[in-house]
């Protein structure tokens, strides 16, 4: 009896020391998971704290941006309306917010407790007696800190898509505008090269209005000359006709004289009688044949021929100067050539060599011994 009761001793020696081993073991293992779920649960509440709380709006806002143009440069579609791009009909413009109010679990308590509570406060066990975890407020408090890990997840994604097509719209337009570029540097030097050639142009026109002004002035001058030279003319178409009609009329007069007789120059008669001084006027006179007919005074037919006619007409040269002239200031000088007594009118030779002026109708003529 007393070797089992030793035995009993001994075997509840080694199960209490084994039961201290363990209790010392399971304390330790006790606080392991106590830090670990304190430390699940910080760092759960820290993750969800990292998520956005609601989805943001998601409204069309292609209104407010400008389409980009994708037609071609042409000038066949210089003057219509261009076709846009429709990038920003799927653009979310609410991503870009940086704003947005991030997620916290409502209740951080939750997060200890595993399983579902009766009223009493204690796990509510299945038809099976274990506890019931499944709906428990931490495994719901998860679920709903999965549910915005994925939502977040899912804009993650939606961004990334958008962002390809950002960068496929970015490169298309960095196509477009480095060909545009490229095509306005090629028409910057076409436009520099006809800026020359407007300003060459320019030149030649300034040139050209300069020329033309001075051949307009030109002109101008000729119509004046023309007009001058007409009126030039008129006039001497009109002392043509005047000379016509003097040579007219000294026919006339002379074609009288031979009809009345004539009394022609004599070499060898002498003009004694003849006295220095004014003798008559010039009253007929031709400058281009250079003749004249000069009308005496009584007194000079007296001294040429005498009274009665009776002397022959002498070989006798006249002066001539202009009615009211100086004696001195002679025009030219005239030789009698023949003599009509009733008329007493002489005809006279114009000496070209003694001409200093044109002879007019009503020049005096003189004599000077």
């Amino acid at each position: 009896m007393n070797i089992v009761l030793r035995i009993l001793v001994i075997l509840t020696l080694i199960l209490n020391g084994v039961a201290v081993w363990f209790a010392t073991e399971m304390y330790g293992k006790r606080n392991l998971v106590i830090d670990r779920n304190v430390g699940f649960r910080d760092f759960t509440i820290k993750i969800a704290k990292t998520f956005e709380a609601e989805e943001p709006a998601t409204e069309n806002t292609a209104a407010n941006h400008t389409a980009r143009d994708i037609s071609a440069v042409t000038l066949a579609n210089a003057d219509i309306t261009p076709d846009r791009s429709d990038f920003w009909e799927g653009y979310q413009e609410g991503y870009e917010k940086s704003d947005a109010k991030l997620y916290q679990i409502p209740n951080t308590s939750d997060l200890d407790e595993v399983y579902i509570l009766n009223a009493e406060g204690k796990p509510e066990k299945d038809f099976q007696g274990n506890p019931i975890t499944d709906g428990a407020p931490m495994d719901k408090a998860l679920d709903e800190v999965l549910a915005k890990a994925k939502a977040q997840l899912d804009r993650m994604n939606n961004i990334r898509g958008q962002l390809v097509k950002i960068r496929e719209e970015y490169e298309d337009t960095v196509v477009e505008l480095n060909d545009v570029k490229k095509q306005g540097r090629e028409s910057l030097k076409t436009i520099a090269a006809k800026e020359e050639q407007i300003a060459v142009l320019e030149s030649e026109k300034a040139t050209l209005e300069g020329q033309v002004t001075e051949l307009k002035d030109t002109v101008q001058t000729l119509e004046d000359e023309k007009v001058a030279i007409q009126g030039d003319l008129d006039k001497a178409n009109e002392d043509l006709e005047t000379a016509q009609a003097e040579v007219e009329k000294l026919k006339a007069t002379l074609d009288k004289i031979a009809q009345q007789g004539t009394r022609g120059v004599n070499a060898n008669a002498v003009a004694a009688n003849v006295t220095a001084g004014v003798k008559g006027k010039v009253v007929r006179v031709d400058n281009d044949y250079n003749y004249c007919l000069v009308k005496l005074d009584e007194t000079a037919v007296a001294e040429l021929i005498g009274v009665d006619g009776e002397k022959e007409l002498p070989e006798i040269e006249f002066y001539v100067r202009h009615e009211g002239a100086a004696e001195d200031m002679v025009v030219g000088k005239i030789r009698l050539k023949t003599l009509t007594k009733d008329a007493g009118v002489l005809v006279c030779d114009i000496l070209v060599d003694w001409k200093q002026g044109d002879i007019k109708r009503g020049d005096e003529v003189f004599y000077l011994d």
